[in-house]
């Protein structure tokens, strides 16, 4: 292969800091070649940013803002595929694609290029095309998790451990198969391993679970660029710990943007409001609920405990409310019953309502909060009225806070802006540190390496500074842009809608 492209979902270098990860291949790609920092998009999360790289557009221009969707009626659901960008397995010939999220339903429109999809898939059968069924490890080939096992963290441990081991030999096999010019192959499982870390009991349990597993996959990784001249390591966004939970559901209920559904109380209301009153009376007794609620999410009981403990918004009688991790939408006349005539006016409101909160101790807890046109380059309708930035240490949840107010205290990971990005080979600059580079930006950095000419399309650059020998790249007219194929109606997504909701619940983003 003339370069190998190895995802490394959710991988950041803080997180090989703090659990003293060993990552040769990683540390001796970034030593040798160039990187730095990978900015992702908002929302940093698997379905945009990934949908992202493959495109070249931020979510404005492509549509996908956030893991999930809320159509005009209010029902949320889980995110569609872009239908109609073209995407990288358009623009290269002779590719092969393995475990690419949200490409689900596509069909390249490049010669000779195979994809296999994930995470909007609905099985094992819906992510890998024919003539990639027949390779003898496509019987052990798994698109995701067993989130049941996560009650048991070793046994957990040994089931992500697998399915690396089987990703890295399916793609071996279809590397070697095909001989393509380009691979690509996503190891989905540091992403997971990041959001366990909460159920852990110590440091030393989380250090051991999170460097077995990355330090794994960074020997998986490279076994495959053993296969290539040149690769590129990159990820869709990092993580972090989390001290503080912020309660937008408070602050957007306190102000009136909002009202409830009128619902029946159930036991687990119940239980929800006597762990409230608990919480607020007893720092130990919060501390106690909070580890028991991390135990059990991904589990039917932590399910309904999420779905009671979150506001059930009576869209239609409300102004605003947030879909989750921060980005707020208006009621306006996207929807059927828009309550809303100056969204502009309404948007500038929350915008610098937003801005001005504070936390117990005085510290911001947003370090921007921006309107669609200031977060993406051509915001489409489908994007987020406000979308409210987290500072660092601090994650907007859907819940209401179990103390009261807009933070409460948390011991938790999860996703933060900046990933990382790594080259080396021939084509990329040696021992180069490179700055402000977007996930974006991946694609079209890519094909300059290569020698193909960019889409006019895209909404991010080629930086020509982290190759070997920059040449400003030629672009495609208007015309000459791939089409995009898609399977004959296969991307409504109705019949994986349920599948598909089970693996963002365990993930939290449905509650």
């Amino acid at each position: 292969m003339e370069l190998l492209v190895a995802g490394l979902d959710g991988l950041s270098y803080n997180m090989l800091d703090r659990f003293d990860v060993d990552a040769p291949f990683l540390r001796r790609t970034r030593g040798e070649g160039v990187s730095g920092d990978l900015m992702s998009v908002d929302t940093p999360t698997t379905i945009p940013a990934w949908t992202s790289f493959a495109t070249g557009k931020d979510p404005g221009s492509h549509g996908i803002s956030n893991m999930l969707r809320q159509d005009a009626s209010y029902e949320v659901g889980p995110s569609r595929p872009n239908a109609t960008d073209a995407a990288v397995y358009d623009f290269l010939d002779d590719s092969v694609f393995v475990n690419l999220p949200a490409s689900v339903g596509r069909v390249p429109a490049a010669e000779n290029a195979h994809l296999v999809s994930a995470m909007l898939a609905r099985d094992e059968a819906d992510a890998v095309p024919d003539e990639l069924k027949a390779l003898d490890a496509y019987d052990d080939y798994v698109l995701d998790h067993d989130a049941s096992l996560k009650v048991r963290p070793s046994a957990y441990l040994d089931h992500v451990l697998g399915i690396s081991t089987a990703r890295h030999r399916f793609a071996r096999e279809a590397f070697e198969t095909f001989k393509p010019r380009v691979g690509f192959v996503l190891f989905s499982t540091p992403d997971w391993a990041g959001h366990i870390l909460s159920n852990l009991s110590s440091d030393a349990a989380r250090r051991d679970f999170y460097a077995r597993l990355v330090e794994l996959v960074d020997e998986l990784a490279a076994d495959l660029a053993g296969l290539a001249d040149n690769v590129v390591l990159l990820s869709d966004h990092g993580f972090e710990h989390k001290h503080t939970n912020v309660h937008l559901a408070e602050w957007l209920g306190d102000e009136g943007y909002f009202a409830e559904e009128e619902t029946t109380t159930g036991a687990t209301d119940v239980a929800v409001a006597a762990a409230r009153a608990a919480a607020k009376r007893s720092d130990r007794l919060y501390a106690l609920i909070r580890r028991v609620h991390n135990h059990i999410m991904g589990t039917a009981v932590g399910a309904s405990l999420e779905s009671a403990a979150s506001p059930q918004i009576d869209f239609p009688n409300s102004r605003a409310w947030q879909l989750r991790y921060g980005c707020v939408y208006v009621n306006d006349d996207r929807f059927d019953h828009p309550t809303v005539d100056d969204a502009d006016a309404l948007r500038r409101e929350i915008r610098e309502g937003l801005r001005e909160l504070t936390d117990d101790e005085g510290r911001r807890i947003f370090r921007d909060v921006l309107l669609p046109g200031e977060a993406y380059e051509n915001p489409g309708p489908d994007a987020p009225d406000v979308i409210a930035r987290p500072a660092p240490g601090f994650f907007p949840t859907t819940l209401w806070s179990p103390t009261g107010g807009v933070t409460s205290p948390t011991d938790n990971y999860e996703h933060r802006y900046r990933g990382i990005f790594a080259a080396n080979g021939p084509l990329f600059a040696g021992g180069e540190a490179i700055e402000g580079l977007s996930i974006v930006d991946a694609l079209p950095t890519i094909l300059a390496a290569l020698g193909e000419p960019l889409s006019p399309e895209f909404d991010g650059e080629a930086r020509l500074d982290a190759l070997a020998e920059p040449a400003e790249p030629s672009v495609l007219s208007a015309d000459e842009v791939p089409r995009p194929r898609t399977r004959p109606g296969d991307l409504d997504g109705t019949d994986r809608d349920g599948a598909v909701e089970d693996r963002l619940a365990d993930l939290g983003y449905i509650e």
